[in-house]
């Protein structure tokens, strides 16, 4: 089956529109897929449009579309005024998904990887290297408990119409960065591992690592441009 030509603008990047048809907006950047995975949106969906699918999972097209583009777009600004206060809950849905996704899925396999390269190594090098790789799970865990347990409550607390002693920007003063952290392992697999430790069990370990970071990289992205100031919004709108 051909699939259908999708539209591009005047400097030959892909329009994403809530016309598009599902299967296109997939064979335009096939890592969108994971984030259907965690919208837990199911296959087979046939020839429906982005519109047709957001109305069958209660979800704002113009929201969708624009968690699409900024994991396909390195340029991409969200435009937080096309959205509604509603779709608060859906951006944290969203962001919980994503860290199950992250804790079920990406560090458990980043975690069998970082076994399978210490087959090679010796007592010393193992050490160093679970020892950076446990200092990096630790710290997303510990990052993605911050918000479970301090961010998320307060905005549900907000869109119940309570208001807090703090605001969204004292939380965000606290939230760490934990993108780059990932570059001490990476290191460590290219340079220092010996020759004994097969090339492609340290890509297998580096393509995770590095889909891991970008990942992590979209997520904070959406936290700072659309979670944040939708939530000050907010904070504002109940204080007047």
């Amino acid at each position: 089956m051909k699939m259908k030509s999708y539209k591009r603008d005047g400097n030959n990047r892909i329009v994403y529109s809530k016309d598009m048809k599902l299967i296109e907006l997939i064979d335009a950047d096939y890592e969108l897929l994971s984030i259907l995975l965690r919208l837990d949106i199911q296959l087979p969906f046939g020839d429906v449009s982005v519109e047709e699918m957001c109305r069958r999972y209660d979800m704002s097209p113009t929201l969708f579309l624009m968690i699409c583009q900024v994991y396909a777009c390195a340029d991409f600004e969200p435009d937080v005024e096309s959205l509604q206060t509603s779709d608060l809950r859906h951006i944290i849905s969203y962001l919980r998904a994503s860290h199950r996704f992250y804790l079920e899925s990406m560090l458990p396999s980043i975690a069998e990887g970082v076994e399978r390269v210490l087959e090679s190594c010796d007592v010393k090098q193992s050490a160093i290297l679970r020892r950076f790789y446990e200092s990096y799970a630790e710290e997303v865990r510990a990052h993605l408990h911050y918000e479970e347990s301090v961010i998320f409550p307060h905005v549900e607390s907000l869109l119940n119409g309570s208001a807090a002693k703090k605001n969204m920007s004292d939380y965000m003063a606290h939230h760490t960065d934990i993108c780059d952290k990932v570059d001490d392992i990476k290191s460590i697999v290219i340079k220092y591992l010996p020759e004994s430790c097969p090339t492609h069990v340290r890509c297998d370990l580096l393509f995770n690592l590095f889909r891991m970071r970008d990942d992590l990289s979209k997520h904070t992205l959406i936290e700072l441009k659309l979670l944040t100031p939708m939530v000050i919004a907010e904070e504002r709108r109940l204080q007047q």
